[in-house]
């Protein structure tokens, strides 16, 4: 009889790890149903009841705190604030598009230097929270220099950058809020719920395992454990893309490059050099080498060099 595949919960965001249990909880209540009162196994071993029932109590106490954190004022107000911000951000940057169409070239020239900083963060709308604020703090930071502050000047557009900053640092105040807010109750509360559910459901399927052990093989039981199974794989390929965007994010600050450590131009030397990555992180240079061992070097070398 196989047993049920094994997830790491604790890699779990808040919401897929409800989604996760909601699954699983549903199929535990189906199982339960099928229980003989009588304790004999017809369909699915009597135990499973009981821990179902312990279960069940654990996760609706977690979804209770869940909603707790999507229920947040505010949440709430955070998701109108950002909703503002988006819109001052759009107003601003169409303005300045709209100015490079304008008549006269120096008003064209201005709006032309504002329209490549809105290009280059293209749209922040897109990003996490926290994300559309450092890209603000940051356009606004451009702005401040000497030719964009006089394209700003020249275009009367003060009361748009003013106005985006002040949105931006509304938002950013709400943000403080609610992580005081966390702290305080809401994230503890959580932890504690998915920790309960986690252990009434590492307990359900440890009971599964062992009633599978002696030889329960059921149609109804043997279903039941096929059903979980199937689940658990849906939910493992969810952490999976998860951990793939992760790594390809992490990935954009690798930068190819090849060093020639002769430092020899004649002909015989052209291919002597090693293809390295250049890794920057925590203001360390981190070279890694990918010389083969027949090169004279180790082909999992790192050089670390302190970036100035």
């Amino acid at each position: 009889m196989s047993t049920i595949i094994n997830i790491k919960l604790s890699r779990m965001k808040n919401e897929i790890h409800v989604q996760f249990h909601e699954n699983i909880n549903s199929l535990a209540e189906i199982a339960a149903k099928l229980v003989d009162e009588s304790g004999e196994t017809k369909k699915i071993p009597f135990g499973i009841k009981s821990l179902y029932k312990l279960y069940n109590e654990a996760f609706k106490n977690e979804l209770a705190s869940l909603s707790v954190i999507v229920r947040s004022e505010i949440t709430q107000k955070i998701s109108e604030q950002d909703q503002i911000r988006d819109e001052v951000f759009r107003g601003f940057s169409q303005t300045v598009k709209a100015y490079r169409n304008h008549f006269d070239a120096k008003m064209r020239v201005a709006a032309n230097l504002l329209w490549k900083v809105f290009l280059h963060y293209g749209d922040i709308s897109r990003k996490s929270l926290d994300a559309q604020t450092a890209a603000v703090n940051d356009i606004l930071r451009e702005f401040e220099r000497k030719d964009l502050s006089e394209a700003i000047k020249t275009l009367q557009l003060s009361e748009w950058k003013n106005k985006l900053k002040e949105e931006n640092d509304i938002f950013h105040t709400l943000m403080i809020e609610r992580y005081t807010e966390t702290i305080g109750g809401t994230t503890l509360r959580m932890k504690n719920t998915r920790t309960e559910t986690d252990k009434y459901y590492r307990a359900l399927i440890t009971e599964i395992e062992n009633y599978a052990l002696i030889g329960i093989n059921t149609p109804e039981f043997n279903k039941f454990i096929v059903d979980i199974n199937s689940v658990v794989k849906r939910f493992k390929d969810i952490l999976a893309q998860e951990f793939g965007r992760k790594n390809a994010k992490a990935a954009k600050n690798i930068i190819p490059i090849s060093i020639n450590e002769d430092n020899n131009n004649n002909d015989d030397n052209k291919n002597t050099s090693s293809g390295n990555n250049i890794l920057i992180k925590d203001n360390v240079i981190n070279i890694n080498s990918n010389k083969h061992k027949h090169d004279g070097g180790s082909p999992d070398q790192i050089i670390d060099i302190p970036a100035k």
